[in-house]
Order: C-alpha cells, then structure tokens, then sequence
C-alpha cells in the first residue's frame, strides 16, 4: 500500500507539473480565433517535421514567416487547430511566396505567403482576418508553445501582450512563453493582425510595412 502510495503521489506531481507549464495562459475555445492556422512544415533537406504557426488572411493565403518555411517541401495547413491532432479543417501546399527582401542573416523582413491552392470556405471556426493599416502596440497572442521535453505543444492557448522596443526589435510580453514553435503567430488588436511574431521571446514585425506587398502578391485588398 506503502509503494502504491507513493507511486499516486508522484504521478499526481507529475501532473501538476505539466499543467503549471500553461497555468498562466488560457485554452482557446474552438471559433474564438478562427484565423490561427497551425503548419507542419516537411524539411526536404532531411525529412523532418517541424512546426510554426500562421494566420488566414484570406481564403485561399496563410501569412506567416519566411524561416519558417525555409527549406520547405510539404505543407500542411491546420485550420480551427485548438488542438493539433483534432483540426476543422487540413489542406497540403507547397506553393510559397517568401518576401524578395528577407534577409537571413540579419532576419530582416521575416515575412512569407501560403497560397492554400484552393478556397477555405470561411465558418465558425475558419475565417480570414484583416490587416491593420497602422501599429498597435497591445494585442492578443496566441500560441502552441512547447511541452516539457521541448517537442511542439499540441493545445492553442491566448494572451494578453504589450509590444515595447528592445535593442531595436519590437517584442511582445505577457504572462506567456513564445516558443520557436510560435513563429509565425499573429499579434491581434480591434479585430485585425498587428503584428507577426518573427522569434522566439516574442519578437515582432510590424504587419502594416508590409500590407502593400501582401496586396500586390495576393490580390487581396486589406
């Protein structure tokens, strides 16, 4: 009885201390963030599978980061993903447009475009959202994060952030951790994407230096 005890006990601890990792971050409910696409990245050059994240900012295009798609052979695209494994919806593409002034190096310009190859009819739990003309500098963040071995996080949970400069980058705080796996994530304020998280920590890009290329690939008008 002694062992099985102590064998609860430690599985009860065990517990606690994988929910302590998202204590601060609440679950996202199914249709609250329908334009949060998650995106399982197949790398050609070694056939591993990596993870980021991206919004819909129409029915058929994901914005999201030009690193995050580097290297890229498949795409999955994961829409009403509140829970990875459990999607509304999951399209495959490779058709990429990555920013023709993205920088490497220096991470300049992060910024990329999914054309899905089809049209997402928009639902509850699937729709596009706009682009803001002008910078906000308080929104919500949403984010898969990573779990306690440091593989991608399967369950979607939102934030408050406050975006401040540091060291000449934008950064977006809060009571969350962004993780490498949360590139690509859209910063929201008023109904419209403010900004893209460019790195983990939270650093971001202003989405409004970049509404006019986005319009000319796209075709959109945000």
């Amino acid at each position: 009885m002694k062992v099985l005890a102590l064998f609860l006990l430690c599985a009860l601890a065990s517990v606690q201390g994988r929910s302590a990792v998202k204590s601060d971050r609440a679950l996202a409910v199914l249709g609250e963030n329908p334009w949060v696409v998650h995106l399982r990245i197949a790398i050609s050059t070694s056939g591993l599978l990596e993870s980021c994240v991206g919004s819909l900012i129409g029915n058929s295009w994901v914005l999201t980061t030009s690193s995050c798609l580097s290297g890229s052979r498949f795409i999955w695209v994961r829409y009403g993903a509140v829970v990875v494994i459990n999607p509304s919806l999951v399209t495959e593409t490779s058709a990429v447009v990555v920013n023709p002034d993205y920088d490497a190096s220096t991470g300049a310009n992060n910024v990329a475009l999914i054309s899905t190859n089809r049209h997402v009819e928009t639902t509850d739990n699937i729709a596009p959202i706009g682009l803001a003309s002008e910078m906000s500098y308080s929104g919500q963040l949403c984010v898969y994060g990573a779990e306690e071995d440091g593989t991608a996080g399967e369950s979607l949970s939102c934030y408050e952030v406050a975006i401040a400069e540091e060291d000449g980058n934008l950064v977006a705080s809060g009571d969350g951790v962004v993780t490498k796996f949360d590139v690509g994530a859209p910063v929201v304020a008023d109904g419209v994407q403010v900004a893209i998280v460019v790195e983990e920590g939270g650093t971001v890009l202003a989405v409004s230096d970049y509404v006019e290329w986005i319009n000319d690939v796209t075709g959109l008008s945000l």
